[in-house]
């Protein structure tokens, strides 16, 4: 048979704020303890805002998707929202007239046609 067994209760420990560390450059010379270095600072990030929406085309004007500009000033890409192709055919502009040719601008090409750059 088993010796019971006594119960010891176990004296509660102190955390330990950070450990001491001791400087090996001055070895042999002062028994100093060198404090332990503190944690980096927490990184504090800026809330971003949210996205921006992405711009979408007026009622009526097509999209046109995958756009590249030409050299000769047209701009070729994949349609859609044209009630005269269907959408995502590639077709070419005639010249840009006006307008900024950048994403989510519409342009104006010199016969009237407009179209929105997606």
């Amino acid at each position: 048979k088993q010796a019971s067994k006594s119960k010891v209760a176990a004296a509660p420990v102190a955390p330990v704020k950070g450990r001491p560390t001791i400087s090996l450059f001055g070895f042999g010379g002062d028994d100093k303890v060198a404090p332990a270095p503190s944690p980096p600072a927490p990184k504090v990030t800026k809330k971003q805002p949210p996205a921006a929406a992405k711009k979408q085309a007026p009622r009526g004007v097509p999209t046109l998707s995958g756009w590249k500009l030409n050299g000769d000033g047209s701009i070729s890409g994949r349609i859609s929202g044209s009630p005269n192709f269907p959408d995502g055919e590639r077709v070419t502009t005639s010249q840009i007239a006006n307008g900024r040719i950048e994403s989510g601008s519409v342009v104006k090409t010199g016969s009237g046609s407009q179209y929105f750059l997606g």
